[in-house]
């Protein structure tokens, strides 16, 4: 369960940015002190110039840093190894001084599989750090809220969801669907219209505001494992409802193929 996408930052990336402006201060002195400019503000365009060429080569340095770290993760986790593939997320936090966009992302990471562990408290401390993009991090965070019945925190995290993922049909569904659950059918019915006014041509989520208005079921199964991601009905990623539990199921053995 690995996200990407574009990421914001919460906080500048503190070495970059005093090594990039260190660099174009030496520059600009060098050219004023050489005479290759004939006043200080002549100084100037060669030191910008130069703090930018360092920034980029510095975090290019960064990236290739943190990408070997993040290709172990997966790595783990493809493998099953989820506690390794946390280690090895979380050793890569020591890297976000060097990169606006790290920390936010990996702490997404984190909390995703905090959260597919049942860990619900460390989800929510992690995913409360991270960005709001992709929309799946506060998902995640709204859907830990809904778990621990905390029902503010839930919709606030939901809310935000929704609008960075106004145009992702199951941010409304996971949404709509918590809410119902709740009991709180009217609201989950504003979300699914909501939703449908960005996404008119979405029938899964006209067929989900049917269902709520008559207060039946949400059928979730056409969003598939990105709805099982979220383990809010007991789906499983990459196991079909029918079939779930048999590969579990303690002495359960198939018969040999004779040929």
């Amino acid at each position: 369960m690995m996200y990407a996408g574009s990421f914001p930052a919460k906080k500048a990336p503190v070495l970059t940015i005093l090594c990039a402006l260190l660099s174009g201060l030496v520059v600009g002195g060098i050219f004023r002190l050489s005479h290759l400019v004939h006043s200080t503000a002549g100084a100037i365009t060669p030191a910008v110039i130069a703090t930018v060429v360092a920034a980029v080569l510095l975090l290019r340095r960064a990236g290739k840093k943190i990408q070997p770290i993040v290709e172990e993760a997966q790595r783990h986790l493809q493998g099953g190894r989820r506690e390794l593939a946390l280690k090895s997320l979380r050793a890569g936090l020591q890297h976000r001084v060097w990169h606006p966009l790290l920390e936010s992302q990996l702490r997404t990471q984190i909390g995703a599989l905090l959260y597919a562990s049942s860990d619900l408290d460390g989800a929510i401390a992690e995913l409360a750090r991270a960005s709001s993009r992709p929309w799946e991090s506060p998902a995640f965070l709204g859907c830990a809220h809904f778990k621990k019945r905390n029902e503010e925190p839930m919709k606030k995290a939901f809310e935000k969801a929704i609008k960075v993922g106004d145009k992702e049909s199951l941010s409304y569904t996971v949404y709509a669907w918590c809410l119902a659950s709740r009991g709180q059918k009217d609201a989950a019915v504003k979300v699914l219209e909501k939703g449908i006014a960005k996404l008119p041509a979405d029938q899964r989520l006209k067929t989900n505001l049917e269902l709520v208005q008559a207060g039946k079921k949400m059928k979730v199964a056409p969003y598939g494992d990105r709805w099982a991601a979220f383990a809010l009905d007991g789906s499983v990623p990459g196991v079909p409802k029918a079939a779930r539990g048999f590969a579990q199921r303690p002495g359960f053995r198939q018969k040999p193929i004779r040929r």
